[in-house]
């Protein structure tokens, strides 16, 4: 090698260095710049790059490092990845926050498997009581306890005889002795007031109904404002630990939207909120009312807090025991419920004629519509209300009318459903923990369709995956878990808790179940071109993975960790921090 050529070798490696850190000014050089890493971006090409610049909460830019450090000055942060996986932050479309953070401050949610694991709960917690005072077991659907049944009253009796015990599930209480005499039922009662006393063949004394009875009885405690406040923050810590970054509390009222818009204000939120507002209207004079009284109206807010849909409850549900399906329940599922009549088909709160008038007064609002619907013939109903608007006002098919559950979809429904623009969020993780009883009691047929991804996805339907979650903070034991990670594995494996596959057609590629967990929701919530992926210009939230999601083993995708969580642009979460 000549001289000049060595010299001209080393001139060009010191221009390409100082090219590649820094050709631009401070004042518009990238704040951040992520580096060495495998960024899913997640775009209509599903394009994977090596970094990221972010600038003022933004992304400025993706590509290969060359390119991204060309975008740095001595002021950049920068961030070296070392081949680690990077995702959009994860959008959580379908959660209670709120509700979680008070049902914590009441009892920290446990898992409980078993009659065994329920008595020893019980035991554990009357030694931490004064006698006499109620003991409420933390729920457990009885499509998740092993015995499929709840606990009779001589079995609590074996766990507690010094405190009243209640246990309820599928809209039914079961009560130790002390308990139930402390309601006022007595041997031969067949009633208390608002309700009903339900004996079965198996020993069994169960309470139907009289919930504000029981309320009365059985008191509830009472939480300062700060108290709600610091426990909610808890929550989104949780969440900001598996890489959500943005939620839908997808059932609250005025009261939670300005708890959220003051936890914003103080600097101290640490997700992005879309607000759900639930009421139960009753008719197009409600709809005004409610919504003249908020004074806003679907998208009105922030990127921090967001105004979303209104929402109603069609329908049951399948741990409560009245899903409105299509055929009678029959003996198998009646008695499993401990109903009465076998040809019940379940619940429907709304008839269609009622629903049109909702639908159609809050669309002339500029809301958009959210249901609470679970079974097939739910679903028909909400189509067949929401089918008789779009005739006169087609343009309904703009505002994203969401379906969430919409457990057991069918071709039918979702040819209807593409054709009237809906969309769609459901629950990975309840198949995962509820598809067993599904099966034994609903049978094979059903478990199949139940969470029905693939069917929705492949029928066009935009589709989310949500987690439900209401009760608890460990993201896979709690009562619905939120675990993203295990929700991916759902989706993509099918395998349930037990092991099991229903419906292996219903499986969806990798990228395709992360998209339920990103663009989708991000276009539920008319925010696309903000979130949802990372592109340029798009808020700068997303997660660092500790592997590699694409190319892990399938049972590896449940146990993803996050490394490192941004929101705007900054890190709200790094692991063993």
């Amino acid at each position: 090698m000549t001289l000049l050529f060595r010299n001209l070798l080393t001139f060009s490696v010191v221009v390409t260095c100082l090219n590649n850190t820094r050709i631009v000014d401070a004042e518009e050089s990238a704040e951040v710049v992520l580096l060495g890493g495998k960024v899913l971006t997640m775009d209509s090409q599903n394009r994977i790059v090596s970094a990221v610049a972010i600038r003022d909460g933004r992304i400025m830019d993706t590509g290969t490092d060359e390119k991204i450090s060309r975008l740095q000055s001595p002021r950049t942060k920068i961030v070296q990845l070392g081949g680690a996986t990077v995702i959009p932050g994860i959008i959580a479309a379908h959660c209670h926050a709120v509700g979680v953070a008070r049902s914590e401050l009441d009892q920290p949610h446990v898992e409980l498997l078993t009659i065994a694991q329920i008595q020893q709960w019980i035991r554990e917690r009357a030694q931490t009581l004064p006698a006499g005072t109620w003991i409420r077991v933390p729920r457990a659907d009885i499509t998740r306890l092993k015995e499929r049944r709840h606990p009779t009253s001589n079995e609590l009796d074996r766990a507690c005889s010094t405190h009243p015990v209640i246990f309820t599930a599928a809209r039914k209480s079961a009560l130790n002795s002390v308990g139930l005499k402390s309601i006022g039922i007595k041997d031969g009662s067949d009633s208390i007031p608002g309700g009903e006393v339900v004996r079965t063949s198996d020993g069994r004394v169960l309470i139907s109904g009289g919930n504000a009875h029981l309320r009365s009885i059985i008191p509830r405690p009472k939480h300062s404002p700060e108290e709600v406040e610091a426990s909610l923050r808890s929550v989104h810590r949780h969440y900001n630990a598996i890489g959500i970054t943005s939620i839908f509390e997808r059932a609250g009222g005025v009261d939670d939207f300005l708890r959220y818009r003051k936890l914003h204000s103080d600097g101290n939120l640490t997700v992005r909120m879309t607000q759900t507002f639930r009421s139960g209207f009753r008719s197009a004079q409600d709809v005004v009312a409610y919504t003249e009284l908020l004074g806003m109206k679907t998208g009105d807010g922030d990127d921090w807090v967001r105004v979303g849909p209104l929402k109603i409850t069609v329908d049951g549900g399948i741990h409560w025991g009245n899903t409105y399906l299509r055929e009678p329940y029959g003996k198998k599922r009646t008695e499993f419920y401990v109903h009465k009549d076998p040809s019940y088909r379940g619940d429907l709160n709304y008839t269609v004629p009622k629903m049109s008038e909702l639908f159609l007064a809050g669309h002339r609002l500029g809301w958009q519509w959210c249901c609470h619907v679970t079974g097939d013939a739910g679903v028909d109903a909400v189509l067949d209300a929401l089918q008789a608007v779009h005739r006169e006002h087609p343009d309904i098919a703009s505002r994203r009318f969401s379906l969430t559950h919409a457990y057991f979809p069918a071709p039918d429904s979702i040819s209807r459903a593409k054709k009237l623009g809906v969309c769609v969020d459901t629950q990975a993780s309840l198949y995962f923990k509820d598809s067993a009883a599904i099966a034994e009691f609903y049978g094979n047929d059903w478990a199949s369709r139940f969470i029905g991804l693939g069917d929705w996805i492949r029928g066009g339907i935009p589709t989310a995956i949500a987690g439900d979650h209401m009760l608890g903070l460990d993201p896979n034991m709690s009562m619905n878990a939120y675990n993203p990670f295990l929700m991916l594995h759902v989706a993509v494996t099918r395998r349930n808790r037990e092991g099991h596959v229903y419906g292996v057609h219903q499986r969806v590629s990798r990228l395709d179940a992360l998209r339920c967990l990103t663009m989708m929701p991000a276009y539920l919530s008319f925010a696309e071109a903000t979130s949802g992926s990372l592109e340029k210009g798009k808020l700068a939230d997303l997660a660092v993975l500790d592997r590699d999601y694409l190319n892990c083993t399938e049972d590896e995708i449940a146990t993803i960790k996050v490394v490192k969580t941004m929101i705007d642009g900054r890190f709200v979460y790094t692991r063993n921090e």
